[in-house]
């Protein structure tokens, strides 16, 4: 499993878009290849109504759920079961 993390503010589409100016989305894809688990995190970001603004390069390959930070390890599920998993850390507009 691949995970990828990207730069990502919210669409006008976002449920988010009037109170968070973006967030650092941290995706983990169960699949095969590098490249086609960049393409299918830039799918589910767009789909989940964010804008990319950096897709960094670097990346981190898991072999389970022990090679995963222990705070995402609670998603190991999810991403087996599904194929992904899509985390946000979002922060807040500035209100100057």
């Amino acid at each position: 499993m691949f995970q990828i993390i990207a730069h990502v503010k919210p669409n006008e589409k976002s449920k988010h878009f009037n109170e968070y100016a973006g967030a650092y989305a941290v995706l983990f894809v169960n699949y095969s290849d590098i490249d086609g688990a960049f393409e299918l995190a830039k799918y589910y970001i767009e789909k989940d109504n964010w804008d990319i603004i950096e897709l960094e390069q670097e990346y981190f390959i898991h072999e389970g759920r022990d090679d995963m930070d222990e705070s995402y390890q609670q998603y190991f599920d999810e991403v087996m079961e599904s194929g992904y998993s899509l985390i946000f850390n979002l922060y807040e507009k500035d209100e100057d």
